[in-house]
């Protein structure tokens, strides 16, 4: 069979028996696989540095009957920083597993690779408040995946005018006029101005902006309630991020 070089993201890895790995990840070759890592808890493994969970690397794959193999791996960006409290690596797993849950295929992991690693470089290197890093990563990849929100108009009636609340059963703002949907949350000017930039504006330009908390409060509702209106079911990774942020 074809061997398949690749990059990618480790999302996750469970260990199975006493040396090996089933890991999972987002390549940009293949979307989202899982493999098997043999030999990886050896202490002498070559592929251990490239299967470490967050980590960026080069792969080169086998297909297997049920899953792919790694015959080599090479790390290319370990985003150590991640490890540095318990706040950023919550973050980082929640941001891993809401990715492999849409399960991307090849063409989706081509526009979600680049996100997924401007997103863990911010979060691993930056002081930019992170609950605004995750607004803004859960907008981008709802938007790649096809589910982007009407931020124009409102979704009841296209009037552009006094676009005060967001449905997500709705699929976006809806007016003043429209407002009694079960599901609908106030949105104010400023919060809805940054979910516009977020949306249009390219990956790296995307987090180039603040917000008040308040603002970041109501933008995080937003992103939040289309997450679980796609998935029927909040993240388990979502609530101990909050367990451990105190919002819950």
């Amino acid at each position: 069979m074809e061997l398949i070089k690749t990059d990618g993201v480790v999302l996750k890895r469970t260990y199975v028996g006493e040396k090996d790995a089933i890991i999972k990840i987002l390549t940009s070759g293949a979307g989202l696989v899982s493999a098997s890592v043999k030999g990886v808890k050896n202490m002498k493994s070559k592929l251990a540095a490239g299967s470490q969970v967050f980590g960026y690397s080069d792969f080169v794959l086998r297909p297997g009957k049920e899953l792919f193999v790694v015959t080599q791996s090479a790390q290319k960006e370990g985003f150590f920083g991640l490890s540095s409290n318990i706040e950023r690596l919550s973050f980082a797993s929640y941001f891993a597993e809401l990715t492999a849950a849409f399960h991307p295929g090849a063409e989706d992991a081509k526009a979600i690779l680049p996100l997924l690693l401007n997103t863990l470089y911010l979060l691993s290197n930056s002081s930019k408040n992170m609950e605004l890093i995750k607004c803004v990563f859960e907008l981008r990849l709802l938007c790649y995946l096809g589910f982007a929100p009407e931020l124009d108009a409102c979704t009841m009636c296209d009037d552009t005018e006094k676009l005060c609340f967001f449905s997500p059963s709705a699929g976006g703002t809806v007016c003043r006029s429209c407002g009694g949907v079960h599901d609908a949350c106030i949105i104010t000017e400023n919060t809805l101005a940054a979910m516009r930039y977020a949306q249009n504006s390219d990956d790296k330009k995307a987090f180039s902006f603040a917000l008040s908390k308040s603002a970041i409060d109501e933008f995080a509702q937003c992103t939040e309630k289309m997450c679980e209106q796609v998935f029927s079911r909040p993240l388990p990774s979502l609530a101990y991020l909050k367990q451990i942020t105190g919002k819950l």
